[in-house]
């Protein structure tokens, strides 16, 4: 492999973040952007189709949101072809192996779905474009992103909003490359969870990441190393699951309105009153009250903390920020079904009062 490392310090990430909440195009080529995120794709994953099978084990460093250590491990993966690899995590309180095949996911007995942090450390390394799967409808808009005295050229696929005309970057998954290249550098979403490339090497005539750190408010949450990758040793028939691992859901279960947000065991609430950001005035009433509400659907996992986090509709950019930052800090009661825990999904939808912007969640059944 061939190596280039550029790092970037989680302090000048936060900056970047707050400037590029301004920074944006007005001229959009729908096709074009369309074309960027495929071009982006193929040069920066290695798992696309017509390469031959490889092995790779990371090590792993995981924080919690204010940047204290939460645990460190490794995983490694073995992959055949699209739609058939191997998984095994090495950590102190997750451990196990993960085969995925046409045929779904299977996981080793006590084996849950991936936490955050650690599922965005591995889409980095694996599946950069993986948040696609989440986004179907949405439109491609250009941006610009400073990162280390470099503009980068960004892609975000947001959500129509006839309420915001200027949407921040990462408020939706936005993938930025590197000038003149295909490579992506950045990937920011979840209103600000940004994960880096610091270092980049070519293998298979891909570029791969070889660091990433994933920050968030100037903290690192998570970090991960390339440690070896090798073509040899690679197993000659595919992957099939052994007859104890359990299938995973195809899709978490969805749930609506009060029965989603009754499964919460922990909430901290949003303030709203000192959050209104001013950006899009057409959001305002003529004395100049917020009006409007914010909705935001949530994945959970089989333990009952979030997986993953994505705006449905919002009124202004400062009261957007405010409702996913309470939410993070939410946890929810595992969903049972026929005696076994499942991830689920469902929306929050935080109504603001139009003169005191005073909280309200919305009961709906």
């Amino acid at each position: 492999m061939n190596a280039c490392s550029r790092s970037v310090s989680a302090a000048s990430i936060t900056a970047l973040l707050l400037f590029a909440a301004a920074s944006f195009s007005r001229a959009e080529n729908t096709a074009a952007l369309q074309d960027q995120l495929k071009k982006a794709a193929d040069v920066s994953s290695p798992t696309v189709a017509g390469l031959k099978p490889w092995d790779m084990k990371l090590s792993v460093q995981l924080f919690d949101l204010k940047g204290v250590s939460t645990g460190q491990g490794t995983v490694e993966e073995w992959w055949m072809a699209p739609g058939n690899e191997k998984r095994v995590f090495a950590f102190p309180d997750y451990q196990g192996t993960e085969i995925i095949t046409s045929d779904g996911i299977f996981r080793s007995s006590g084996l849950i779905s991936e936490p955050m942090m650690l599922a965005t450390l591995l889409n980095q390394f694996f599946d950069p474009m993986a948040e696609q799967e989440k986004t179907a409808g949405f439109k491609p808009t250009s941006r610009t992103l400073q990162l280390g005295g470099v503009t980068l050229p960004c892609v975000m696929l947001a959500k129509n909003n006839t309420r915001v005309a200027n949407q921040p970057i990462g408020f939706y998954p936005t993938w930025c490359t590197e000038p003149g290249k295909d490579t992506i550098r950045v990937f920011v979403d979840d209103g600000g969870i940004a994960a880096v490339r610091n270092g980049i090497s070519a293998f298979q005539g891909k570029d791969i990441p070889t660091d990433v750190s994933i920050t968030f408010n100037g903290n690192i949450v998570g970090s991960g190393h390339l440690e070896a990758v090798s073509l040899d040793g690679m197993p000659s028939a595919p992957f099939t699951p052994d007859r104890d691992m359990a299938r995973a859901l195809p899709r978490p279960v969805e749930l609506k309105g009060k029965k989603f947000e009754n499964q919460a065991a922990k909430r901290t609430e949003p303030d709203f009153s000192r959050s209104a950001t001013g950006i899009d005035q057409t959001t305002r009433t003529i004395n100049g009250a917020l009006q409007g509400d914010v909705e935001i659907r949530l994945w959970i996992g089989e333990d009952g903390q979030i997986r993953d986090m994505r705006l449905e509709s919002y009124p202004d950019p400062g009261v957007a920020q405010t409702a996913f930052d309470a939410l993070r800090q939410w946890t929810f009661h595992p969903y049972m079904v026929e005696g076994r825990a499942v991830p689920f999904t469902g929306t929050i939808d935080f109504e603001i009062n139009s003169t005191d912007y005073d909280r309200q969640v919305r009961r709906t059944q």
